[in-house]
């Protein structure tokens, strides 16, 4: 991805920085995060909590793939510090000078309590996004956030002293609806400890709303209503929000509408009196619409705001509730570290909530949390956050393939306005498919392994699921595309071989560069994977693939016995992991030693500042060498541990900051008990699986894992492993060589891989911390 710097700050903007790390708090903990054994057992491993607000808090996000947004401290409207909570709708893009960028939608998760005297929960103004809030609002005390993971659902409870010494006990809860896509829901529950008159303002806040301009608005008193529209610049792609309040039963309420001098914003208030010690409860159901998806967004809007107050808080929170347990029936169990178990939780949290099956956007690196990257598509997608879904959510996981094959004719487009044949996909896309890299970023002229990965991903999902009409279909169009991309790039070399010139491989710090190795065995796969789906969908291969693919340079170093980056490569530092991405997940045939020493040489060549997943294949590629000692655990340690940032256990991209929440980092960090631990790899006629355990855990499991209409479970101990099919047809696996057959009630019992009880040195162990 493209480095930060002055011209990152104007055309990648991370309005989410991310916050550091407490100084007080031990790696793997943050000091204001509640751990699992603080909290009930029905919630242990599931929710993560704050009394605090200082320091280095991060407000989460929710969202359910097709809409979402950052919620603050206050659990309700807009806040620009510690972090801005943005608002996003899913392919919601704007244009913006030469590129398109994510534009945000109004916040609209306001329902502001008011007394007389001042409010909670910020309202908008004619201030703009970067203003600190008002903090002439009173005091707050007795606060308490938890977001449940398991429910999507986050709740804030305060004691709020207004200016004129009011105190009322406040309640928030805030869910954006996992089954119904257009829907969200905030709800407030307030007991006033004096008498007299209160106002609850539901507000679509604009201060948020970003490369947009209001286009209508509206008020139905009688039905508490409001709604607006706004329409993208440059691409007039229309969004639409519609709210409805529900309030309480027997209140004679006074409705009016919001009235505000900031322009995109649109909202009702009703004001009402409230007797001390009554407790008092205000529902506000929200409607989102896209004109992507429907032809006319605010009758849509309107009409999911109005079946979800007609459906009831009560019953909708039950619908959500049973929607999130259907994907949690897929899980990852962490034994003997709590700690470790939300930060895995959350990291399928957070990818969970910024995709869904039948939406057909892809993953940006800050998913549905933020524009960071401008909302871009990037190998983030394929490489990082695509795999995580693959095993469990295949369904979820279909939608960032069927993005880059409805931009598959911008990619041949590309391929031939930039002198090559076949599909060239761009290093940054957004709406339509073209480049998107901002001018002066060299990344968009040379990152050109990006075709590759999609191809992977493609291939992988055949792999995954045996459908060869999608494979037919769907796939084959942008297989092919690749392969023709990778044949005309290719220069033929005097020795009979093949060169690839000029390119950035994922190390981007240098370039432009020749044969860089990640790049040449991307390609060469590619060639095979399409002369492979050629065999399969029943049609001809260009016989040039398998020539490309075999003439095609793999630079090694015999007296060093690693592979050289690239071309002229001598030992300087690189930003992340580039040659060890030829273990996993190209699986580049190699001795297990050229693999050792390729680790060994780059570990300490990587920045330490440099993004958060590079650790991660570090650790999947100790796991299947079985490096002696707990490497593959270290690894997976420094993988999480200087990025996750409390309380809500959100990814920064670097160290020290970067975009945030960093989704590619936790769906790298996945992959470690996905694919490093488990071993599975993605085979067309068999499971393959080499399980190994740290012995810094107790177990773990992972549940309802899927391949090609068969469910099955792993669960590794430290002495065995056993797998257990829990659906479909009896199947073959493959651990270490040896094939197992596998059926329905006769789960197959293997032993454990166990590293850790292998000699291992000083020397080894400093490299590996180095």
């Amino acid at each position: 991805m493209t480095p930060h710097g002055d011209l990152s700050d104007q055309d990648h903007p991370t309005h989410d920085p991310a916050p550091a790390r407490s100084q007080h708090a031990p790696p793997g903990h943050d000091d204001h995060t509640t751990t699992a054994t603080e909290t009930s057992r029905r919630d242990a491993g599931w929710t993560l909590s704050t009394t605090e607000t200082a320091d280095d808090y991060a407000p989460t996000f929710l969202g359910n793939g097709y809409f979402g947004g950052r919620i603050p401290a206050a659990g309700t409207g807009y806040a620009t510090t510690p972090i801005e909570t943005q608002a996003h709708l899913a392919g919601f893009f704007a244009q913006d000078g030469p590129i398109e960028k994510y534009a945000n939608i109004p916040t609209w998760s306001t329902l502001a309590f008011s007394d007389e005297s001042g409010t909670y929960g910020r309202l908008p103004q004619a201030a703009r996004a970067g203003e600190e809030d008002d903090p002439e609002q009173g005091e707050v005390s007795d606060y308490r956030q938890t977001l449940d993971l398991r429910a999507g659902l986050l709740t804030t409870q305060a004691t709020w002293t207004s200016p004129a010494g009011r105190r009322t006990d406040l309640t928030y809860q805030v869910l954006v609806h996992q089954s119904r896509h257009r829907v969200a829901a905030v709800q407030l529950t307030f007991t006033p400890h004096w008498s007299g008159s209160a106002r609850v303002s539901g507000v679509f806040d604009g201060t948020s709303a970003r490369l947009t301009e209001q286009s209508s608005k509206g008020y139905d008193g009688t039905a508490a209503e409001s709604y607006e529209t706004v329409t993208t610049l440059g691409t007039a792609i229309t969004a639409a929000l519609a709210s409805r309040l529900e309030l309480p039963t027997g209140v004679a309420a006074h409705i009016a509408e919001f009235e505000t001098n900031q322009v995109q914003s649109a909202g009702v208030q009703a004001t009402f009196d409230a007797e001390a010690g009554s407790t008092y409860t205000v529902t506000k159901y929200i409607g989102v619409a896209s004109s992507q998806d429907c032809e006319d967004p605010l009758p849509a809007a309107r009409a999911a705001a109005a079946a979800a107050a007609d459906t009831g808080y009560g019953d909708l929170l039950a619908e959500h509730e049973a929607a999130w347990a259907d994907l949690w029936r897929a899980d990852i169990e962490v034994l003997g570290d709590p700690v470790l178990q939300l930060q895995v939780r959350a990291s399928m949290f957070y990818l969970l909530q910024s995709t869904r099956a039948g939406v057909n956007w892809s993953l940006s690196p800050c998913g549905l949390s933020g524009d960071g990257y401008n909302g871009h598509v990037f190998w983030d997608t394929e490489t990082w956050m695509y795999p995580a879904l693959l095993a469990q959510h295949p369904d979820i996981a279909a939608g960032m393939n069927t993005y880059r094959q409805q931009r598959l004719a911008a990619a041949q487009e590309y391929a031939a306005r930039t002198g090559f044949a076949g599909a060239r996909f761009p290093w940054e896309s957004a709406l339509h498919g073209d480049e998107q890299t901002p001018p002066g970023w060299e990344m968009g002229d040379l990152e050109h392994h990006i075709t590759a990965d999609v191809a992977l991903a493609h291939w992988q999902y055949y792999l995954a699921t045996g459908d060869r009409d999608w494979l037919a279909k769907k796939a084959w169009p942008v297989l092919k595309g690749a392969a023709e991309f990778w044949v005309s790039s290719a220069v033929p070399h005097d020795d009979g071989g093949y060169d690839i010139k000029q390119v950035m491989g994922p190390d981007e710090y240098h370039f432009p560069v020749d044969n860089s190795v990640y790049t040449n065995v991307a390609a060469a796969k590619t060639l095979r994977i399409a002369t492979r789906a050629a065999t399969v969908v029943g049609v001809a291969a260009d016989p040039e693939w398998d020539r490309v693919a075999d003439g095609l340079r793999v630079p090694y170093d015999e007296d060093l016995g690693i592979h050289p980056q690239y071309d002229g490569y001598d030992g300087e530092t690189i930003k992340q992991a580039d040659v060890v991405m030829l273990q996993y997940p190209w699986e580049h045939p190699m001795p297990p030693e050229a693999a050792q020493n390729d680790l060994d040489y780059y570990v300490p060549r990587t920045d330490p500042d440099g993004p958060s997943m590079t650790d991660s294949i570090h650790s999947i590629a100790h796991a299947a060498l079985g490096t002696p000692g707990s490497a593959a655990y270290d690894f997976m340690r420094r993988s999480v541990d200087p990025f996750i940032r409390g309380p809500f256990n959100q990814f920064a991209e670097q160290r020290h900051g970067g975009a945030f929440t960093f989704t590619t980092g936790q769906g790298g960090f996945l992959q470690v008990f996905l694919y490093g631990f488990t071993g599975m790899r993605w085979r067309a006629d068999r499971l393959r699986l080499d399980p190994t355990l740290p012995p810094q855990l107790d177990g773990l499991t992972l549940r309802r894992m899927l391949w090609q209409g068969r469910e099955f479970d792993v669960a590794i101990d430290p002495e065995q492993t056993t797998i257990t099919l829990t659906g479909g047809l009896p199947t073959k696996v493959e651990v270490a060589g040896a094939t197992h057959p596998l059926r329905q009630g006769a789960p197959l019992i293997l032993p454990t891989r166990r590293p850790d009880l292998l000699p291992t040195s000083d020397l080894a162990d400093a490299s590996r911390k180095a």
